[in-house]
């Protein structure tokens, strides 16, 4: 790449040290980011499982508006397939749970992540709040629940503990998160923190059975034989059929040593006599003052001993080597407590709809106080217009709401839009969707004018047909040229300063060839010259400099006028190559910094702006900036060709000094 040095800087408002070709010292301009306005809160979402019956694909209505329940298919992990848990948003724009969310790839697309999975990135503030919204909390809870239990039969215990410790701080009152926190706890070996879980549920749930008999399981982990007998005397006197307990408790009674609490001295004889009473047709020694009311509780709530025997056979709370036994005909009849209370509590909440939860203000970027378009989510969790997050990163990379460092994000140069949130404005609010999406097309239908407020890049002198490579930098100017590409027409003005104007009257078309993103969010643009033109008018667009335009044509001539012409451009053009042969350093230093002279076109007029090698002669030509502007203004080519022959043949006749070219030195490189 190479540029060159940019003008004396201009009066005009703006960041000072002006974008400009690329020079030695060019250092990135860091302007305010302007008002910054938004709400940074974060309520991190409990999410659970859909029935089966609602595990099909989200519906994608463009028109109508929302109508059945879009919230399971919506706002469900693709990996888990429950509802979002602290749900993070990769650079590839796929949402996931936290815990779902690892390795150096998207589990969805497969694409590599640009940046580190669930150990940088954070919960998505948007997506909490719009979980938070339109998920009830005990379906949250519920949900956290059952994804607990799953993380601790995958033996993944200290990310169930990690979560469960979350989930209990948002819900003290949530028995079961509890519960499943004891059960990371025991399977982690830290008994006295689990009896304190296991106690305060007792406290707020006494009837529930099932915390006895977990407490009588870690006071046994723990040594505390005749404590574990009363806290499962207890669950049998809760459940009398909850043979867990009871098989619990004949193995300690039946140990030399073992305690006998009041209860337990019968229980030897109850189980001697239960199979000869159970052959009659009855039932085991139980205290009978509760022993048909328990049967029928268990019964009509659809409870029994198989759910939670085989749970508890298999969780972590089991001790270790312990085989499980086989099941009675009599615990296959129910479900455990757990899951029947959770199924209960998920019954109960109908199916969230997103329409009647949410409003346009939970979808709206904080920056510009519209709908999202194009919606980015940064590692930080912060959401925001892609155009609006690209033009903050501009002047510093820095998140707009929380100030965390986004250097990492802006090297990987990926902003993906949000897929998510993206497919929740599309099913919820379509219309303002797509008013939104009208009003962006109208803006860029604007920029794509290239006679009407055209952007101008004021530099130096650039001509038709001549590479002119650019060190961009300025914020103002990172904007203008994102502007050109994403309207399509990847063109813009180059204009030279001008005393007592902000820029000269005339200027060429510039169009970027290929832009280069550097880690900083500086770019090196590839351009070349295309048509010149002449300013009508000039204007401002968010810093930049714009103006109303009319192109430049040479006057075209035939027969005579064109047959000397074409002499005149002959005789000229072998002026030029004499000149670029004449000296070594002079020849050495042009070919290096501006390639060879460009060949001669057969039809001299087949450009508007005449041949290309004229203005390669005139852009590496020691004049000075007014006459060039002067040279570039006429649309004449045989008054241009005369003056460039003029000068080349005095330069032939006194060879200039040797410092004049490389002082000169129009070009660096990068």
């Amino acid at each position: 790449m190479v540029a060159r040095a940019a003008p004396p800087p201009a009066p005009a408002p703006g960041p000072s040290g002006g974008p400009g070709r690329a020079g030695p010292a060019a250092a990135a301009s860091a302007g305010p980011a302007g008002a910054e306005r938004g709400d940074a809160r974060a309520a991190p979402a409990l999410g659970t499982a859909p029935p089966p019956a609602a595990m099909s694909g989200p519906s994608s209505p463009s028109s109508s508006p929302p109508g059945p329940p879009l919230g399971p298919d919506l706002l469900r992990c693709p990996c888990c397939r429950l509802l979002l848990w602290e749900p993070v948003t990769a650079s590839c724009g796929h949402s996931f749970c936290k815990p779902c969310l690892g390795g150096s790839r998207c589990p969805l697309c497969q694409e590599r992540l640009e940046l580190p999975g669930s150990g940088a990135a954070r919960c998505s503030v948007v997506l909490c709040g719009v979980l938070e919204r339109c998920v009830p909390r005990e379906r949250r809870l519920a949900g956290l629940a059952e994804r607990l239990r799953d993380r601790l039969a995958r033996g993944d215990a200290r990310e169930a503990l990690r979560m469960a410790q979350r989930g209990v701080e948002l819900a003290l009152d949530c028995s079961s998160l509890r519960l499943c926190r004891a059960e990371a706890l025991v399977a982690l070996g830290q008994y006295p923190q689990a009896l304190e879980d296991l106690d305060a549920v007792c406290r707020a749930e006494p009837g529930e059975h099932e915390a006895f008999f977990r407490k009588g399981k870690v006071l046994l982990e723990m040594g505390r034989r005749a404590e574990a007998l009363l806290a499962w005397e207890h669950c049998l006197t809760l459940s009398p059929h909850f043979q867990q307990a009871r098989r619990e408790m004949e193995k300690i009674i039946m140990e030399a040593d073992a305690p006998q609490p009041c209860m337990a001295a019968h229980l030897g004889d109850a189980h001697l006599s239960s199979a000869a009473s159970q052959a009659d047709g009855g039932s085991p020694v139980l205290p009978s003052s509760t022993q048909a009311q328990d049967q029928e509780g268990e019964l009509a709530d659809g409870r029994g001993g198989a759910g939670s025997e085989h749970r508890q056979d298999t969780a972590v709370l089991s001790q270790p080597g312990q085989q499980p036994e086989p099941e009675t005909s009599a615990e296959t009849q129910g479900q455990g407590l757990l899951d029947n209370k959770e199924e209960t509590a998920a019954a109960k909440c109908t199916q969230p709809c997103l329409g009647e939860s949410l409003s346009v203000s939970d979808l709206e970027c904080s920056l510009c106080i519209r709908m999202f378009f194009e919606p980015v989510t940064t590692p930080c969790g912060h959401t925001f217009c892609k155009e609006c997050l690209e033009r903050c990163l501009d002047h510093r990379p820095n998140c707009p709401l929380c100030k965390q460092s986004l250097r990492e994000y802006l090297k990987a140069g990926r902003y993906s839009p949000t897929v998510l949130l993206q497919d929740i404005m599309l099913a919820t609010f379509p219309t303002q969707l797509a008013e939104r999406r009208e009003l962006h097309r109208a803006e860029m239908a604007e920029l794509s004018n290239l006679t009407k407020n055209i952007p101008i890049f004021v530099c130096t002198m650039s001509f038709p047909g001549i590479p002119c490579p650019l060190h961009v930098f300025e914020p103002r100017y990172r904007l203008m040229i994102r502007r050109c590409q994403e309207s399509g027409t990847r063109r813009f003005g180059m204009c030279t300063y001008e005393n007592g104007k902000s820029f000269a009257d005339y200027g060429c078309m510039l169009e970027i060839r290929q832009v280069e993103l550097l880690a900083d969010g500086r770019s090196l643009v590839d351009t070349i010259g295309r048509q010149r033109f002449r300013v009508l008018s000039r204007g401002h667009r968010d810093g930049y400099h714009t103006a109303d335009i009319e192109y430049l044509e040479d006057k075209k001539v035939s027969g005579e006028e064109l047959q000397e012409l074409q002499c005149l451009h002959e005789s000229t053009y072998r002026l030029a190559q004499r000149f670029c042969e004449h000296g070594d350093l002079t020849s050495r230093h042009i070919l290096m910094q501006h390639g060879p002279l460009p060949e001669k076109e057969e039809d001299i007029q087949a450009s508007a702006d005449g041949p290309t090698w004229c203005w390669w002669l005139i852009s590496i030509l020691p004049l000075d900036p007014s006459y060039q502007l002067n040279l570039f203004s006429c649309t004449s080519l045989r008054a241009r060709l005369s003056q460039l022959q003029r000068i080349l043949t005095a330069l032939l006749q006194q060879p200039p000094p040797r410092h004049l070219l490389p002082q000169r030195s129009p070009r660096g490189r990068v």
